[in-house]
């Protein structure tokens, strides 16, 4: 009876899991409903032969590869103990989260099924913390007088939200480009529903004053143009023409909504010649003994956009002098920088950074490899077979290979959170490649 019971309560439970993840004081909670999906879903008929199948996956084989490097850097780590609790703590885990994505995406992914039952309770989860998070922003701004932008919101902040609002849109604009295009959906959701996620995601964007998620969502759109006016088959795009003149009519407004909400975007451009030449304006090593440098105008130099391209010149940099790495660990930007100036500093905002001083030119090649793998077989996947999951799985890959070059999203819950949404698509794209191309 349980057995049979079995499919609906993962679904239940994946909900559950996601609603939760960003939530704080749920480690616990989280963590055991991982443990109890993993469980669950591998009691499931035929669950273990579909993740056998997995060993074929070259993306698998590239982790494993990865995995034996970092296991060798041992030997030459700065702090092994440091870098053996670090691959304990987040690399095997999130190894264990991929598989438990994966499993419960085969589980859920019954013959008969409609679509992708997993990615669907991912938007679900998504709409709702969309939703959530929007109610908690006004109760903040009604109660306290705090402004989106400055506020932590419930489910965490806003790099993650940022994150997650991207996640969402991307999955909405592949099932309504699929849709437009007469390609296999990868949703089954009404227009409804469609409509409400993609309003979600974009709203929290705007009110949360999310610049690097504006410039995702931008992104996003400017792809979809770029495919349907080169890419794509002549006889779909004929189906979408008109979708580039609504994409040139929308990232400019975009771009018009973060300008006029986000005032750092002003002070940019003069910022960036400080960033870059890190070394004679050394303020993101010592902002109180190497003063901020000032613009022609007097005030400040943007600090958030400064400290990010400073933080990502000079990591690059100490990535040439250390091309080995120096042994996995979340503050190996920090190590770095205290070998060569004698001074403690913050994570780099970052994850490419960090992953480059930690991986070393070889780990990171490897990682690189399996992102690049996945982008390939999602374009294999649009072009050959005509599905929409194809274009899903590129947004998602992509996007947050993009991301890692600005933010630190290569560690803890985001990065837990990409690998158990990779489990799923893996599952999607093993399905999906069981289908016949048109």
């Amino acid at each position: 009876m349980i057995r049979n019971r079995l499919p609906s309560l993962l679904a239940f439970g994946l909900l559950a899991l996601l609603l939760v993840w960003f939530l704080p004081h749920t480690s616990g909670l989280r963590y055991g409903l991982v443990v109890l999906l993993l469980a669950g879903a591998i009691a499931v008929p035929r669950v273990k032969y579909t993740l056998r199948r997995l060993w074929y996956f070259p993306p698998v084989w590239g982790l494993v590869l990865l995995s034996m490097w970092l296991l060798l850097q041992l030997f030459w780590a700065w702090y092994p103990l440091e870098t053996l609790e670090e691959l304990k703590g987040q690399w095997l885990k999130g190894g264990v989260i991929l598989l438990t994505g994966a499993a419960v995406a085969a589980a859920l992914q019954q013959r008969g099924a409609q679509g992708f039952p997993a990615l669907r309770r991912l938007s679900e989860a998504l709409t709702l913390i969309m939703l959530l998070q929007l109610v908690d922003y006004a109760r903040l701004w009604w109660t306290q007088g705090i402004l989106p932008r400055d506020a932590v919101g419930l489910f965490g902040f806003k790099t993650e939200l940022s994150y997650l609002a991207n996640l969402l849109f991307a999955m909405c604009l592949a099932e309504g480009f699929s849709r437009l295009c007469q390609l296999r959906s990868v949703l089954p959701v009404s227009r409804l529903q469609l409509v409400i996620s993609t309003l979600a995601a974009i709203t929290l964007l705007v009110v949360a004053g999310a610049r690097n998620g504006m410039i995702g969502m931008a992104l996003l759109l400017l792809s979809t143009a770029i495919l349907a006016l080169f890419v794509l088959p002549p006889a779909i795009r004929q189906r979408v023409k008109f979708w580039p003149l609504l994409v040139v009519l929308a990232v400019p407004l975009i771009g018009f909504l973060s300008w006029k909400l986000d005032p750092r975007w002003q002070r940019l451009a003069e910022t960036l010649p400080y960033a870059v030449n890190s070394a004679a304006h050394p303020s993101w090593l010592d902002s109180e003994r190497y003063p901020w440098p000032r613009l022609s105008d007097g005030d400040l130099v943007e600090i958030s956009a400064y400290e990010r391209v400073a933080f990502l010149t000079e990591g690059l940099r100490l990535s040439w002098q250390y091309p080995e790495g120096i042994g996995f660990t979340r503050k190996a930007f920090s190590h770095a920088v205290e070998a060569k100036f004698g001074l403690p500093s913050r994570h780099a905002h970052s994850g490419m950074v960090e992953w480059l001083l930690a991986m070393g030119w070889l780990g990171f090649a490897l990682w690189c490899a399996v992102l690049l793998w996945l982008i390939q077989r999602g374009f294999h996947l649009l072009l050959r077979r005509g599905s929409g999951l194809g274009l899903l799985l590129v947004c998602v890959v992509s996007g947050f290979a993009s991301r890692m070059l600005i933010e630190n999203i290569t560690r803890d819950l985001t990065f837990e959170w990409f690998m158990l949404q990779l489990g799923i698509l893996w599952i999607c794209v093993l399905h999906e490649e069981q289908k016949t191309s048109f």
